[in-house]
């Protein structure tokens, strides 16, 4: 089966599906790292109130 297609499309079918896959992974940990950022700029604001509020 894999005789009937030209050896540069699998090359190309590949390369493609790497690209997606790294893609995928790229897009996930910049989503992560942003939540996590969010998280503790939340985290600090919730500290800053709370001091006040003890004053």
């Amino acid at each position: 089966m894999l005789s009937l297609i030209p050896p540069y499309y699998l090359v190309a079918l590949g390369l493609g599906l790497a690209a997606i896959v790294v893609v995928l992974f790229y897009s996930f940990t910049r989503t992560t790292n942003y939540e996590v950022q969010e998280k503790i700029k939340k985290a600090q604001l919730r500290k800053q109130k709370q001091q006040a509020n003890d004053l």
